[in-house]
């Protein structure tokens, strides 16, 4: 069972890994090169803006789904204890991430109302 919950995991990190890519696009691949600088730095500003809106609403839902996937592996008569740890501190990693993000994104937008 413990090795079920890791293969998940790694599996829905890999897709958000995928998703980030898509949204980076077409940075970091061969059609890069094509760019010009004035559409590299709107590419590059939509990226952002969706960057952290993605991020705002992503990590609070993996943040959940691993805290009922960690609280459910605990339940049952077939309870592993050390698949829910593991579910457990992801769903604690997500939701540091996301308060790092929120806390970060305040940063920002407090400095240029000075």
């Amino acid at each position: 069972m413990f090795f079920k919950a890791v293969i998940t995991v790694l599996m829905i990190i890999g897709g958000f890994a995928a998703m980030i890519w898509v949204a980076n696009w077409p940075f970091n691949t061969p059609w890069e090169k094509t760019l010009d600088p004035e559409q590299r730095r709107i590419n590059a500003e939509h990226n952002r803006r969706h960057h952290r809106g993605v991020a705002r609403i992503v990590f609070p839902v993996f943040a959940i789904a691993f805290a009922v996937a960690s609280v459910s592996l605990l339940n049952g008569s077939t309870a592993d204890r050390s698949a829910a740890v593991v579910m457990g501190v992801c769903s604690a990693l997500c939701a540091g991430v996301f308060t790092a993000i929120v806390r970060r994104g305040r940063r920002q937008r407090s400095s240029p109302r000075r």
